[in-house]
């Protein structure tokens, strides 16, 4: 009874005296209206009640360090740069943490930066290799609202070995670096990660592998010479004038437990003055499939030969054989080049330098919010204030799946966070990725691109670059309009003003373009838009006809595959900086109103969901049955008798996974089969899909980041810490005018009040 009356009584002071929440401002009399009637009991218990709340539950949005400044005070252009306590803790690693962490755990262990030829070897791995280890979210709490100290900092580290993966926590780091008594604490259990589903790296296995590459296209020479002309640079007579073939990685997704098999692909890069990404338009038929499970380079081994879509042959030699038989069926290839396979018009570079942002805080209007860069999976919004009041403790890219279809042999997945969605990108490019004007917000990477798409991996030597930019922006339509309706009728209406901030990451053939929108009546609208080429095959009616069943054939020789493209995001919501929120479903559904006789009406079904699991708190939007999800807080009750949230929309055509749930693309990122999944938040539960999912993807990682386990535990989510993983995405049916690139499309999801303010913010809104 106490806790209850407490529960009452805090809430009704605190829309008295804390100007965060919006329903301060009413009088008494409609503080009346509010749905805890008190008696004079709890009154008189108010004061050990509030002593008793304030230790069982955070209520308040204290001020954050980077509150938003006074309008009066604000710069011209409204968009101001400082400092945030959320990203002393929360921020990504600098460039000068990950060098020395890293050499700091390399003198301790012996390891290496970089992978040798040794079957010892114990190297740094992956877009994971070093970043933050995530500290308790209830101690972060409690340092932003000036009630906690500041959580040390310490880096979770990635680390390979011939005994398989091992993820450590190392630190605290103390002004950069970790401290004199900073510890190396093991993360994973022994055998949690075979060696067979380490992580991936752009390069370290092709370089590698190149020498038996190099031996097997030497057995082919004869073969690959007639069929392809002299561009193999292993191979005699090799002088550059008719191109080059040059070769990249694909994981093998369908592989037995404990086996790591990966294909190399080759493609056709024309000869000066073409340029190097014509190749995408330019695969070449030509398929190597090796085994690399072994810790030894020296005992992987070819296992088959896919030539002009034929075989698989179990070695080159069995290729040759029947090639000199005349058995062999020679394909017929077509390398010609021109206007077509690159584009022909571009924007021009701005001439004006990058304008960055001196930290990493941003304040825009009503919004306050922090921005970093994490290496593996991208872009995410810290501390997300709305006129001071949290609204999300983390927003943030979790994954991209581009699954392709095919046969097995040529269907394939790619997870863009195991590549990075960050580091195998550049800087943005003033003028064309951000308007003049913009401000680039800076982060830490380690891979070190070179011609081809390709990286070197080496955490001892981590750089700046900048692929965020933050900028204001005047939409092109109002946030609202209206017609008066009098003679002569009048116009009025307000154009809708934002606050953008752009992440983009190139993975290979394909641009991911980022935009998260803040706008000044409260809403958050995030999109992503897929760019760049299309990764094609190699057609010929005669060798591989089934192929029109699988891609849109948009030039004689070549095929673009039906392919997804669906992306993960993390919402942990705190609904006016409280932690203890409920999940609502509000679902349009139809009946027949009483004494209405036939008559069938529309009505709102309105369900909190009580527990986690699968097809309990997993939602896929259904255009039969329309309706709204959004997260509450049921203590937070308007006047009107609403409880204060934000709701979760797609975009209007939001598209899902269309493979089966037992396949294995699927089983290895569970998330894309959910428009929308509830948790309850723990904090080792920090990302939607294992970094190591690429190998035998049926087979999940023991105790590792998969959101289906998330959900199998069947936890209680009223009023609790939830977090919302949403899931949305394409499916990219390729057309001719995709060629040279992709006409840019996309596709997100908005995060909108629901009842959170008395009215429409943007009706009257704060002056920017």
């Amino acid at each position: 009874v106490v806790a209850r009356c407490a529960h009452g009584v805090v809430r009704l002071a605190m829309s008295r005296v804390c100007c965060h929440r919006p329903f301060a401002e009413q009088d008494a009399s409609r503080g009346k209206g509010m749905r805890v009637d008190f008696s004079s009991f709890c009154a008189g218990v108010a004061v050990a009640a509030l002593g008793f709340y304030f230790a069982n539950r955070f209520i308040l949005p204290p001020p954050w360090s980077q509150s938003p400044a006074p309008l009066s005070a604000l710069p011209e252009g409204n968009l101001t740069f400082g400092s945030s306590k959320a990203l002393e803790v929360l921020g990504e690693l600098t460039v000068e943490e990950i060098r020395n962490t890293a050499s700091w755990f390399l003198t301790r262990t012996g390891g290496a930066s970089v992978r040798n030829n040794s079957k010892s070897c114990k190297w740094l791995a992956g877009p994971s290799g070093i970043e933050l280890l995530f500290p308790a979210k209830a101690a972060v709490v409690s340092f932003l609202s000036g009630a906690g100290p500041k959580p040390p900092r310490f880096a979770r580290l990635t680390a390979v070995g011939p005994d398989g993966v091992q993820e450590y926590k190392v630190g605290p780091l103390v002004d950069g670096s970790p401290s004199k008594d900073a510890l190396l604490e093991p993360l994973l259990r022994p055998g949690d990660v075979p060696f067979a589903k380490r992580p991936l790296e752009p390069n370290a296995d092709l370089r590698l592998l190149q020498p038996l590459i190099n031996k097997t296209y030497r057995i082919l020479g004869p073969l690959l010479t007639e069929t392809f002309g002299p561009i193999f640079s292993q191979l005699d007579g090799f002088t550059g004038a008719e191109g080059l073939a040059i070769n990249f990685f694909r994981p093998q997704t369908f592989t037995p437990k404990g086996i790591r098999i990966d294909y190399v692909k080759a493609l056709w890069v024309p000869p000066s003055p073409a340029k190097l990404e014509a190749m995408w338009m330019h695969p070449l038929p030509i398929d190597l499939e090796f085994n690399m499970t072994d810790p030894d380079p020296a005992r992987w081994a070819l296992l088959s030969v896919m030539y002009c879509h034929e075989g698989p042959y179990d070695s080159a030699e069995i290729v040759m054989s029947k090639f000199a038989s005349g058995s062999l069926r020679v394909c017929p290839i077509k390398k010609t080049t021109g206007t077509w396979d690159v584009p022909q018009r571009e924007t021009p570079r701005s001439p004006n330098k990058m304008r960055f942002a001196p930290q990493g805080g941003v304040t825009w209007g009503p919004w306050s919010f922090a921005v970093t860069q994490r290496p593996s999976t991208g872009p995410a919004l810290l501390d997300v204030r709305f006129r001071g009041e949290r609204i999300l403790y983390e927003l943030s890219m979790q994954d991209a799946q581009a699954a392709y279809s095919g046969t097995k042999e040529t269907s394939f997945f790619y997870s863009d966070a195991s590549w990075s969605l960050s580091m195998l990108g550049t800087s943005l490019e003033p003028g064309v990725d951000c308007p003049e004007g913009a401000h680039f917000v800076k982060a830490s990477s380690w891979y070190t691109l070179y011609d081809g798409g390709g990286a070197e991996s080496n955490v001892s030597g981590p750089f700046d670059f900048a692929p965020i930019c933050i900028f204001e922006w005047d939409e092109d339509h109002t946030i609202w309009r209206h017609m008066q309706n009098r003679a002569p009728p009048t116009v009025s209406g307000l154009m809708r003003r934002t606050v953008v901030v752009r992440s983009i990451c190139t993975v290979g053939n394909y641009d991911y373009i980022t935009d998260i929108k803040l706008r000044e009546d409260g809403e958050i609208e995030v999109h992503t838009r897929f760019a760049g080429f299309i990764e094609s095959r190699y057609y010929h009616p005669r060798f591989n006809a089934d192929e029109v069943n699988f891609s849109t054939i948009i030039r004689p020789d070549l095929a673009g595959p039906v392919h997804s493209h669906l992306v993960g995001w993390k919402a942990d919501f705190d609904i006016g900086g409280v932690r203890e929120n409920t999940f609502r479903q509000t679902r349009v559904s139809t009946m027949l109103p009483a004494g209405s006789g036939q008559f069938v009406s529309k009505y709102l079904e309105k369900t909190d969901i009580a527990r986690e699991g699968k097809g309990k708190s997993t939602f896929v939007a259904d255009p039969k049955h329309p309706g709204n999800w959004a997260i509450v807080d049921r203590q937070a009750v308007s006047p009107a008798g609403n409880p204060r949230g934000y709701a979760i929309t797609l975009s209007s055509f939001a598209t899902l996974q269309v493979l089966p749930d037992e396949h294995p693309f699927v089983q290895a990122m569970p998330w894309t089969k959910y428009h929308l999944a509830i948790t309850k938040h723990h904090d080792d539960e920090y990302r939607s899909n294992s970094p190591y999912i690429h190998y035998d993807g049926s087979e999940a990682v023991k105790n590792g980041q998969d959101l289906d386990r998330f959900l199998s535990d069947g936890e209680a989510l009223l009023d609790e810490d939830l977090v919302a993983w949403i899931g949305v995405g394409r499916e990219h049916i390729v057309r001719q005018e995709d060629q040279p690139l992709v006409s840019n499309f996309g596709t997100g999801f908005s995060l909108q009040p629901w009842n959170f303010f008395e009215q429409n913010m943007a009706a009257s809104p704060p002056e920017l």
